[in-house]
């Protein structure tokens, strides 16, 4: 008797232990809060245009029109903000050192370090929309508005730079095999060696403002203000397209079974199968300029020119939506504790309390790739752990 007792008792014991856990496993956010509440916002100076980036101890770096950029902890206090000398549209990429490498249209190119100092600055001959990129050996790839993609050194100093037709707003996508694709409002979509040397370019009909994403097979997925999204092969032939009302500035996404996530300026958020057909979409409040992200559990958060932050399931069914102050160009981050990050109009950079336990194990889950905004396929180190998050394609 004493001993069913002292089993009744253990069993009860672990029953109440583990509640908390259960509770935590079932909301799938910091400390139980609901899915899209407000964790915090940070207001800045003026709109926040930049998608914010992860660093490996969970800072958040995101630049502002008032000309700074901003690294804030993940309690949303000011670490510090850099000064530059313009607006800050670009968004920042973080190196394996921990480097914060970001433009301006000052025309230049920053390199900071943790702190907040500057590392380096190169000047281009252009205002620098374009976010850089990071190679495998540290190479830093970005575009300017003088139509030239550079390649940068670690140091600063100039590897090489090819020229396209016309200015880049696009941002670079790096392969496995250390090809770069980038887009220009020449019309075409380049691929370069890395050497700087031409491998080869695809002509769209229109400016290609939307940024690269690359699948685990090697497909570059871009879209183009030709109302035109494209699919090409890793030899530059076309894989298909698909036609309509798509004028593109989002850049693609993928998510769970291989489904590609775009928005348009029809207000639009489109869901392709990778075959090209679709799989379905769905109307938000209006244009689409920011670029989805695909949770681990598979939702899709993205924002909207109606000033929302939507949350949508994989049967396109709406799971909850947030309103900021403004137009959200932004594009959502979604750290590994949940909280989806994304600026606004508005000048605040929110934190939103959501159930994703970082971005999708996919190929090409978000805008630049990974919350550190690499650019580059392949493993990236989550900033909340010290485990490597693996994206098919390593």
């Amino acid at each position: 008797m004493k001993q069913i007792f002292r089993f009744l008792i253990k069993g009860f014991l672990g029953v109440l232990l583990a509640l908390p856990l259960l509770a935590v496993m079932s909301s799938g956010t910091a400390l139980g809060a609901a899915e899209g509440t407000l964790k915090w916002r940070y207001q800045t100076g003026a709109a926040v245009r930049s998608s914010p980036a992860l660093g490996r101890d969970g800072a958040i770096y995101v630049g502002s029109n008032d000309a700074y950029l901003y690294a804030l902890d993940s309690s949303g206090n000011l670490k510090w903000r850099y000064q530059t000398g313009g607006i800050v549209d670009s968004s920042p990429a973080i190196g394996r050192d921990g480097t914060i490498y970001v433009g301006s249209n000052d025309t230049y190119l920053y390199a900071l370090n943790p702190t907040g100092t500057l590392k380096w600055k190169y000047q281009t001959g252009g205002i620098i929309f374009s976010s850089p990129g990071i190679g495998a050996g540290g190479t830093i790839y970005v575009g300017s508005a003088d139509g030239y993609l550079y390649a940068l050194n670690p140091g600063g100093t100039l590897k090489w730079k090819y020229q396209t037709g016309s200015s880049i707003s696009s941002s670079p996508a790096i392969a496995l095999d250390g090809t770069i694709y980038v887009g220009s409002s020449d019309w075409y979509l380049y691929a370069l060696k890395s050497d700087g040397s031409l491998k080869w370019r695809y002509q769209t009909s229109s400016g290609v403002f939307s940024s690269p994403a690359i699948g685990a097979d090697g497909i570059i997925y871009v879209g183009s203000a030709d109302n035109h999204f494209y699919a090409l092969n890793a030899d530059g032939t076309r894989k298909w397209l698909n036609t309509g009302r798509l004028t593109l500035r989002s850049s693609p996404a993928i998510g769970l079974n291989n489904t590609i996530y775009v928005g348009d300026d029809e207000k639009t958020l489109h869901a392709y199968k990778s075959n090209g057909s679709n799989l379905w979409y769905v109307f938000l409040g209006g244009m689409i300029a920011s670029s989805p992200a695909v949770g681990k559990d598979g939702i899709i958060y993205v924002g909207c020119e109606d000033t929302y932050l939507y949350a949508y399931n994989t049967d396109r069914s709406l799971r909850w939506q947030y309103k900021t102050g403004g137009i959200i160009f932004s594009s959502p981050v979604i750290a590994g504790d949940g909280t989806i990050y994304v600026g606004s109009e508005d000048g605040y950079l929110y934190a939103i309390n959501g159930s994703s336990a970082g971005p999708a194990e996919t190929s090409w889950p978000m805008f630049r790739h990974d919350p550190g905004h690499t650019g580059r396929l392949g493993r990236w180190i989550n900033p909340l752990s010290s485990l490597n998050l693996l994206l098919v394609g390593n």
